[in-house]
């Protein structure tokens, strides 16, 4: 394809050719979200509504073409015509074929007398059967110690369809008839035999799937081993081809593993590793320029686009039934949810990206980047990006002071956020993981609904209360109480079942907040940040925006989780080594560490922050770096006080001139907006507030403001200390007295960070955990931090009254205990005192650590079942706590391989030991 350029645009995906990409064609093309994973959704090329979706961008691999190269133009009208007069005297209406993701009739009959990749049995009984064999690929690679599986999620056909769905690399078998007949009244063989003599063998044709597909010819294919105990083979019979609506379909179905051996090798790096990401291949017969037109181009000729997917996720999604035929439960009847119809209509209540935010990402400089060093700091893509970039201060101040007009609605507001250019970053490179386990456009999502939180908590008034709770209708108007209560939901879809979104839509919760809520504390809060500025006419409370300080909140908002995208993490530069415990040449791996390094450092990368008002930028820098307070870590006691509370109280000691009560508010007001954002599903309302938290939670997270207003007179430990008895004695159900001894400290703590399931959790800790493991959690969570600060004798062991450190602060323990499910919960705290045990190896205890915290991050197994964690090790691998630099270690899964190479380079790790699951028994 060389330079060429093309380009096809739909109502689902816009793609471009860029004839810049000097190591052959690269390929933007915007995607739109889908209804369903598990099923083709198709527009066509010559559809034009409305664009809008992600941006991703991909190199494209052409590959020979080998397959049978046939214009349907050029099959023998009469023989088509005949073949669908047989049909149609089946029983099969073909008038819907060929469009919608369905494929066209040309295409059966190539599909039977040219490639010979079906037969049809049944021929004149009435009972008409399309046969095909297939084999699948899957293609494994361990990326950053995950498994993750290789998979079509986007195929641009040859008759102008985009279609949509996850599908493993795959090639039909081709059938060798004695009669050379495809077309038969009964068959003397058995079709479902794994071993057919009439049918290719998939022995001898998965190397050529690998090359026709994926275009890795047989001099690379060494680098991938068959995994040969996963082999499998089943039959589908009677099933409903999606491709041949109406025409029943045996599939009979190989599926073999292959395993990357080192995906960190350069010939692989045509499929999209080491890093996962996104590739595409065409076949030599298809011609994007072609596609764009009218131009028909060979049958069976394709554009496939991959992506790379965690394994967990792919095969339970790949287990998910269609949710269109809802099953009975046996107990009582009540109907069952597929997870399908909940990931239908999630993607339903995600924004669409808005054009403005689009023509930011497409017209963002790509050039090559500078080879000197000093230029390119500290990040050389952050700064290839933003380093051009303006804010459009214009539209920013319109949006301020427009918040409270009736007629600027939520369209119009999501609109305007493309005045700000760090949203585009989310966008860049597709379904990229972040450093929090989701992908990049998890965190988009997630940052809209903290924006969409913001418009309605301004608008309590108007329509802010009923969108924060209900969220809204398809035209993107706020659901008013009495719509809910009569059955409406948000973002109603005409697929799924009435009753089941109803059910899933959870309107008492919503109601229950709606009615019990403590709006005035959150009025209240957004005056005393200076937010909204309060006036009393003819006995009435009046409020107004403050343009100056909303522009600062809104700026604040879209910058603030950017650093979430790992390949955006700033390096230290040498004049600041020991920034926050880093050393020159580490990257900053905590996101919040990172954005600060950037605006205290590098401003000019940021221009939603370096153009603020002075002291409204003085007001962010104070709210973010200076206080250097994450309230999460307090809520959730996943932290010591130490890493809570010390930089904070030394903030306000220091800056308590410009950092007075109302840039706390600030800060404050950021956080709940943040929280009330955390689910992706931001035309649902702020569903992290309005249906995940019990109010009484909520509650008692908002009563934590009063006790963080101690720091001024109170030790980090002592404001911890109490914060975590009310925790416990506000407990719903009650718990009863605050409890004592050494173990009561790590389970207060426990309590919070398990939240729902901190009941569960704690009577495991004090009834059935080990001693050995008991000891080790009581002891390392009762570290402080903090030089010369211990918590209260009687709460913890006697080992931690003697100053040492460092203190661990466990990154996603309270999402690996709040994601017990069914597991044993006895299970999940050993693992967590396996982790404590291995970091405190890597970390000796020490008196000149004492006021030390470093940073354990569990990112790779905070969601995972135990029985996931056991089947690593069942394989043979292991997981191990690697040491990064002196503040921060990871919890990684590692191959043979990578502990070898590890112990080359000198990498400090600890294996976690971790026998006691397979001793025990994980149902």
């Amino acid at each position: 394809m060389g330079s060429s350029y093309g380009c096809c645009h739909g109502a689902s995906q816009r793609v471009v050719c860029d004839p810049d990409h000097k190591s052959g064609t690269s390929l933007l093309y915007l995607d739109r979200d889908f209804d369903d994973l598990a099923s083709a959704k198709a527009k066509r090329r010559d559809n034009t509504s409305h664009v809008s979706g992600k941006l991703r961008g991909v190199p494209v691999l052409r590959i020979p073409t080998s397959n049978f190269p046939l214009i349907a133009s050029s099959i023998e009208r009469s023989a088509v015509d005949e073949f669908k007069h047989m049909l149609g005297s089946h029983g099969v209406d073909t008038t819907g074929w060929g469009r919608d993701g369905t494929k066209a009739i040309e295409h059966l009959f190539w599909e039977l007398f040219v490639q010979h990749g079906s037969i049809l049995t049944g021929i004149g009984t009435g009972k008409l059967k399309r046969v095909t064999r297939i084999l699948k690929l899957q293609i494994l690679a361990d990326i950053n110690g995950v498994d993750h599986v290789m998979v079509s999620r986007l195929q641009f056909t040859h008759d102008g369809q985009q279609v949509q769905r996850q599908q493993l690399p795959l090639r039909r078998l081709c059938w060798k008839m004695p009669s050379d007949n495809a077309l038969l009244q009964s068959c003397e063989i058995n079709l479902c035999d794994e071993n057919n003599e009439y049918a290719e063998s998939w022995k001898s044709c998965w190397p050529s799937v690998l090359e026709d597909r994926l275009g890795i010819c047989s001099s690379l294919q060494h680098q991938l081993d068959e995994v040969a105990s996963a082999y499998s083979y089943h039959t589908e019979d009677n099933a409903l081809s999606e491709g041949y609506p109406g025409l029943n379909t045996l599939y009979c179905v190989h599926q073999a593993t292959f395993r990357v051996t080192n995906p960190a090798h350069a010939k692989v790096a045509c499929i999209g590793l080491p890093l996962g990401q996104d590739f595409a291949t065409a076949d030599g017969s298809f011609c994007l320029e072609r596609f764009h037109s009218e131009d028909t181009l060979p049958i069976g000729s394709q554009l496939n686009v991959w992506s790379w997917f965690p394994r967990q996720e792919f095969d339970k999604a790949s287990a998910q039934k269609s949710f269109s035929e809802p099953t009975k439960c046996k107990q009582g009847g009540e109907i069952k949810v597929p997870e399908g119809v909940e990931n239908e209509l999630m993607l339903r209540k995600r924004v669409p990206v808005s054009d403005g935010v689009s023509k930011l990402v497409s017209l963002e400089v790509t050039g090559a980047s500078t080879g000197n060093a000093k230029k390119a700091a500290p990040n050389t893509k952050l700064r290839r990006v933003l380093s051009k970039k303006r804010t459009d201060w214009g539209t920013v101040r319109k949006m301020a002071s427009k918040m409270l007009d009736v007629s600027y609605t939520l369209q119009q507001f999501t609109q305007d956020l493309a005045a700000f250019p760090e949203l585009s970053l989310y966008l860049r490179d597709g379904v990229v993981e972040t450093g929090s386990g989701r992908t990049a456009d998890d965190e988009y999502q997630r940052t809209m609904c903290a924006f969409f939180a913001i418009y309605w908590l301004m608008r309590l008034d108007i329509d802010g209360r009923q969108g924060f709770c209900f969220g809204t209708d398809e035209t993107w108007t706020a659901l008013e109480e009495s719509a809910v209560q009569d059955g409406q939901v948000a973002m109603k879809s005409g697929t799924a079942p009435t009753e089941l979104q109803r059910r899933l839509y959870q309107l008492e919760r919503r109601l229950a907040f709606f009615n019990n809520a403590q709006w005035s504390f959150f009025r209240r809060l957004m005056v005393d940040a200076g937010l909204l500025e309060q006036t009393c006419q003819g006995g009435r409370n009046t409020f107004r925006i403050n343009e100056t300080r909303m522009v600062s909140l809104l700026a604040l908002t879209a910058i603030h989780d950017i650093m979430k995208i790992e390949n955006l993490l700033p390096t230290v530069q040498p004049e600041h080594d020991g920034y926050h415990g880093y050393a020159a040449g580490d990257v900053i791996g905590d996101h919040d560490h990172a954005l600060c390094y950037v605006m205290e450092h590098y401003p000019d990368l940021l221009p939603s922050f370096k153009d603020l008002d002075p002291a409204e930028r003085q007001s962010v820098q104070f709210t973010q770096c200076n206080l250097c307070f994450n309230h999460g870590w307090l809520v959730q006691a996943e932290a010591p006080p130490g890493a809570i509370f010390t930089k904070f109280r030394e903030a306000l000691a220091r800056d308590h001139r410009h950092g007075g009560a109302k840039d706390i508010a600030l800060y404050f007001v950021h956080w709940l907006t943040d929280l009330a954002g955390a689910e992706p599903t931001p035309l649902g309302g702020c569903e992290k507030f309005a249906i995940k938290f019990p109010l009484h939670v909520l509650n008692s997270f908002l009563q934590s403001f009063k006790f963080i207003e101690g720091i001024s007179v109170r030790t980090e430990t002592q404001v911890m200390e109490k914060y975590l008895k009310y925790r416990w004695s506000d407990h719903v159900p009650s718990l009863g007295e605050p409890p004592q001894g050494p173990h009561a400290l790590a389970a207060m703590r426990l309590l919070c960070m398990a939240q729902a399931n901190g009941r569960t959790i704690v009577d495991a800790f004090n009834q059935e955990l080990p001693s050995e493991d008991k000891d080790v959690l009581s002891i390392e969570m009762s570290r402080t931090g903090c030089a010369g600060q211990f918590f209260s004798p009687d709460l913890t062991p006697s080992e931690v009254t003697k100053a040492a450190g460092p203190a661990f602060l466990v990154y996603y323990g309270p999402a690996f205990l709040q994601a017990l499910g069914a597991d044993c919960p006895v299970l999940r705290l050993r693992v967590l005192s396996e982790i404590y045990r291995c970091a405190r190896e890597l970390w000796p205890e020490s008196q000149a650590a004492a006021a030390m915290s470093v940073h354990i991050r569990i990112d790779t197994i905070k969601g995972l079942a135990v029985q996931e964690i056991q089947d690593v090790l069942t394989k043979g691998e292991l997981w191990l706590v690697t040491k990064h630099n002196e503040s921060e270690a990871f919890v990684e899964r590692a191959s043979h391989r990578k502990l070898n190479r590890f112990v080359r380079s000198c990498q400090k790790f600890q294996v976690l030991d971790l026998g006691f699951l397979s001793e025990s028994s994980i149902s």
